[in-house]
């Protein structure tokens, strides 16, 4: 049976009260307390005007407010339109305008001054946690001592009196809880290969997507999970939402500048813990701490990770560090979710691989007009997507919508097959390929090699003009501190590796690779 997400998490505080929901380095919270944190802040919403189809822009940070705020406007009714943390006035106004918001959160009142709205200051809404927190009335228990529903913890949602149990011991709050077809969620895409746009998604799909992570990683009921990625990032709200549906805890960080933080959550005290951790922050960690993983070994119970594709050097380094871990590299996208997961350390070897399809999710391989096609390493096609997962579509763009999204299929510009065995291959985005003389090269797959090569922390392979072929490759390059790049050295290394064609004949030593906020390589920065 259909639940929403909200409905798990109050589930989950009448039956298991005292467990942990919510951590970050300074505070935690248990279910029950979570449950107390929402009433109140639905309470200050609705207040403010927050009512059924109001979308509400957030500016998106790694707390525990955050996620209150999260839960608190869908049982409010409204749709939670999150941006990146870093966002300018200009920026959020541009965010909301596109979407239609009636409502903004943010901590500079200056945004009302260019966009018409109700403006909820975001101190407001810290303070009423810390208010809260302070008369005591977050940690009230959800039963007095005689066992009858708690007036006092009812005094936000339940006006009516009604009983929080019905004849069948089912929670009830006296309140209605997202239905399945109502809107959610909008999530901007990062823009990395054109204009940003907004994902708006049903509570149905978030749900179905939370139970296309619960299956592929056969989800336990009690674990920990540090999630140190940006909560406006659907990889991490959708590990996040999962968590929560199954009575996790969820260890927030606020991303992988201090390692020292992320270590020290490794050590949280349970029996095992599991990480969110996107390709560009396993770099990380194997540049600024080497191997200090494998120190984890027994700790780790599995890593997820998505947003773009594992380099293979990298994984064999992460098996080798965590042989009993289960490592995950999952695909989808913000308009999809997570459609397909691949266990690399118990399936070994499958290069470019990114698993089979989910519980709620069916992989086509399509044509340029969208037909299904058999598929092949010799014979590729475009990803596609038919799922409950699905987007209902881009945010006043109907046209973009219709052009991505047709009779409950999703089509990606992703080049990609599948093997007899149900392994999905994914080789790049069609809108990534480089024309060299009538060649197509994935960046990706040169990237892929030179990553491997000795010394090499990062890099990125960009197209540039040439007056032989139009456009050549060029390889720009991160080297580990104290090494410098040997152009001779790596075009042989990579010629060894890779066809002719798509060996650069240009390189660069350079200090950083450009990436978005979520780690992903901005091409278009180099475009």
């Amino acid at each position: 049976m259909w639940k929403s997400i909200e409905e798990y998490v109050f589930d989950h505080a009448y039956h298991t009260p005292d467990k942990k929901a919510l951590i970050t380095r300074t505070r935690e919270v248990t279910y029950r307390e979570l449950v107390q944190e929402v009433k109140g802040c639905v309470a200050f919403l609705q207040a403010k005007g927050v009512s059924k189809g109001s979308v509400v822009v957030v500016k998106t940070s790694q707390t525990i407010e955050h996620i209150v705020l999260y839960l608190a406007i869908h049982m409010a009714g409204g749709v939670m339109a999150s941006l990146e943390r870093t966002i300018s006035n200009e920026g959020i106004v541009n965010a909301a305008a596109s979407v239609g918001a009636s409502v903004i959160i943010s901590d500079d009142p200056a945004v009302t001054e260019l966009y018409q709205s109700v403006f909820i200051d975001s101190r407001e809404i810290s303070g009423l946690f810390s208010v809260r927190k302070c008369d005591g009335s977050a940690s009230d228990d959800l039963e007095n001592e005689d066992g009858e529903d708690s007036a006092e913890s009812l005094d936000y949602v339940c006006e009516n009196g009604d009983s929080m149990k019905d004849s069948a011991g089912k929670l009830q709050l006296g309140w209605t809880f997202p239905k399945a077809e109502d809107p959610g969620e909008i999530l901007f895409t990062t823009g990395t290969t054109g204009k940003s746009k907004g994902v708006e998604m049903s509570h149905g799909a978030l749900f179905a997507l939370a139970e296309n992570l619960t299956y592929g990683v056969s989800c336990p009921t009690d674990f920990v999970l540090v999630i140190p990625g940006p909560l406006n990032h659907a990889n991490a709200i959708r590990n996040l939402t999962c968590a929560l549906v199954n009575g996790g805890a969820c260890y927030l960080l606020n991303g992988m500048m201090n390692l020292q933080n992320f270590f020290e959550a490794l050590e949280y005290p349970c029996d095992k813990i599991s990480c969110v951790l996107p390709p560009a922050y396993i770099r990380m960690i194997f540049m600024l701490s080497q191997d200090k993983i494998g120190e984890y070994a027994d700790r780790i119970d599995y890593i997820m990770s998505s947003t773009s594709p594992i380099p293979e050097a990298d994984k064999e380094r992460l098996c080798r560090l965590l042989p009993n871990s289960r490592l995950y590299n999952s695909y989808g996208s913000s308009e999809s979710g997570m459609i397909c997961m691949y266990d690399y350390n118990a399936n070994p070897g499958l290069k470019n691989c990114i698993g089979r399809e989910t519980k709620n999710s069916e992989v086509l391989i399509v044509d340029e007009e969208g037909k299904e096609i058999a598929s092949s390493p010799d014979h590729t096609g475009l990803i596609a997507c038919k799922s409950a997962t699905n987007m209902i579509g881009y945010v006043n763009e109907p046209e973009m919508t219709e052009q991505h999204l047709r009779n409950g299929i999703f089509y990606t510009n992703d080049i990609g097959y599948k093997d007899e065995n149900g392994f999905i291959y994914i080789l790049g985005r069609k809108g990534d390929v480089i024309n060299v003389g009538g060649m197509k090269v994935a960046p990706s797959e040169v990237e892929e090699a030179a990553i491997a090569y000795d010394g090499v922390e990062d890099c990125i392979c960009v197209a540039v003009d040439d007056g032989i072929t139009e456009k050549a490759l060029k390889l720009l390059v991160v080297m580990r501190e104290g090494q410098t790049l040997n152009k001779k050295e790596i075009r042989q290394f990579l010629a060894d590796r890779l066809e002719a064609y798509k060996v650069p004949p240009r390189y660069e030593q350079v200090g950083q690779i450009r990436r978005t906020y979520n780690g992903k390589l901005d091409r278009k920065a180099y475009a």
